[in-house]
């Protein structure tokens, strides 16, 4: 299988998971950066979910057994933490990051469905929400997000400027915003 097919195979199942667990989630990452920006090779697949501690974890990680290595612990502490447990896809070793929780007050609200990939339609953060989001990582210093954010604020389409600002400002990171935004003109 090539890396493009086994990408799409672990989208699929993991989506399908997600489905019929019927949790609040969507893609992110480097993704959302290939889908808005520039398309890039990505190494994982990032997903914000929403879900609580019990059985809603449980139910996950049963369905997840067959196909992907989870360490429940790790989990059940990235719940309980609001951090990250990973998800390791057995057949084609991608791994998936789980983000517990919003990075971006109503994000989840704000997705939409996209075709992030010939055939594979997913709930997809939006363009100014993953913005917002690598401007965070940004901030914790990966150098990679600074790319990311610049091809996405140069690329065509739309952006809520007014959302984009209010939410940077909101989030402290207004002046990188800016920073970014004149490095692309």
């Amino acid at each position: 299988m090539t890396a493009a097919q086994d990408l799409n195979q672990t989208i699929s199942r993991i989506v399908s998971i997600l489905f019929a667990e019927e949790l609040p989630f969507h893609l992110t990452g480097g993704l959302a950066s290939s889908f808005y920006g520039e398309p890039r090779f990505t190494q994982d697949i990032d997903i914000v979910i929403r879900i609580s501690d019990g059985k809603p974890l449980q139910n996950l990680l049963t369905k997840m057994s067959p196909d992907f290595l989870v360490d429940a612990e790790a989990a059940e502490n990235a719940v309980l933490s609001r951090g990250i447990f990973q998800a390791l896809d057995e057949q084609t070793m991608i791994k998936v990051d789980f983000h517990i929780g919003e990075a971006i007050h109503g994000e989840l609200e704000r997705s939409k469905q996209e075709e992030i990939l010939p055939g594979i339609i997913v709930p997809l953060v939006s363009k100014e929400d993953a913005i917002l989001s690598k401007l965070l990582w940004i901030k914790k210093g990966s150098h990679k997000s600074r790319q990311d954010v610049k091809m996405m604020l140069t690329r065509t389409g739309a952006v809520d400027f007014h959302y984009l600002n209010s939410q940077a400002e909101r989030l402290g990171v207004s002046e990188l915003l800016l920073e970014l935004r004149s490095e692309r003109e």
